[in-house]
């Protein structure tokens, strides 16, 4: 079993170079890193407001389901952002540096 195991993860890894060598991964990639920064700044409000995802879904008018999709990094609307941060208690501040 262990050797299975041995060669899927070779061939795991053998195949995520090659995709990493491909032009457009660059691209994808950093677009990932903001959605995620993006998510990982909205549930750390959540936490903070000390609010369930039940919580939040009802302050927006949606439901749990949607609250947790935005907080995996789902492709948001700025709308969304907003009424995320408001139910928090909060504004959204968009900053470029």
């Amino acid at each position: 079993m262990s050797n299975t195991m041995e060669k899927m993860r070779t061939a795991h890894e053998k195949q995520a170079k090659k995709i990493r060598r491909k032009p457009e991964f660059e691209k994808v990639s950093k677009a990932f890193d903001v959605e995620y920064a993006i998510a990982k700044e909205l549930h750390k409000a959540r936490t903070k407001s000390h609010l369930s995802q039940v919580q939040i879904a009802e302050r927006m008018g949606t439901t749990q389901s949607v609250v947790s999709r935005i907080e995996r990094g789902g492709n948001v609307s700025i709308d969304t952002l907003v009424r995320y941060a408001t139910a928090c208690g909060g504004t959204l501040k968009v900053q470029v540096i």
